[in-house]
């Protein structure tokens, strides 16, 4: 009776890791058609990180305004989706880079926006309810922040992240 008991706790032990696995892969693809989705309604804030991440490359500068990028922008698919851009240090002590604040404009039309064949959605699209690293950031209430890397890595898109719409 003890050898059936013992064959019963491995054939358990065996399937425990099994079943972690199926949890967790299950999640993770759940959260990563959510953020799908939010790139899929947010296609102007994808453009306007490839055309920031363009004029970076292009230029070398990474002191910029919107105009400067507007100016890039030669279809002129996000001049009136946006109002305002602040550029800063990412803080990230791993990757680091810059991070580019954005305020979209009262005139925003993101169901116009097509994107090439060039541009796709970064991976990492997400919400969070404040954004912004200081009291002077947080307190323009910007409406999203795009992270790059340093130019070693090309500008690299890491992330994108909309504040969370109140409810």
């Amino acid at each position: 009776m003890a050898k059936h008991q013992n064959k019963e706790t491995n054939m358990i032990f065996r399937l425990i890791p099994l079943i972690i696995i199926l949890s967790i892969s299950c999640r993770t693809t759940a959260k990563k058609a959510e953020m799908r989705l939010i790139g899929e309604d947010n296609r102007d804030v994808v453009v306007l990180s490839y055309l920031i991440r363009d004029y970076m490359l292009q230029t070398g500068k990474t002191n910029f305004s919107f105009s400067d990028i507007i100016k890039h922008d030669t279809i002129g698919r996000v001049t009136n989706n946006f109002s305002k851009l602040m550029v800063a240090k990412w803080p990230n002590v791993w990757a680091g880079g810059y991070i580019v604040y954005f305020k979209f404009s009262d005139n925003r039309n993101k169901d116009l926006i097509k994107l090439t064949e060039a541009e796709r959605i970064p991976w990492m699209v997400k919400t969070k309810k404040n954004i912004g690293r200081n009291d002077e950031q947080l307190s323009q209430k910007f409406d999203g922040e795009i992270h790059f890397n340093y130019p070693e890595r090309h500008y690299y898109i890491v992330e994108i992240i909309l504040r969370k719409p109140e409810s």
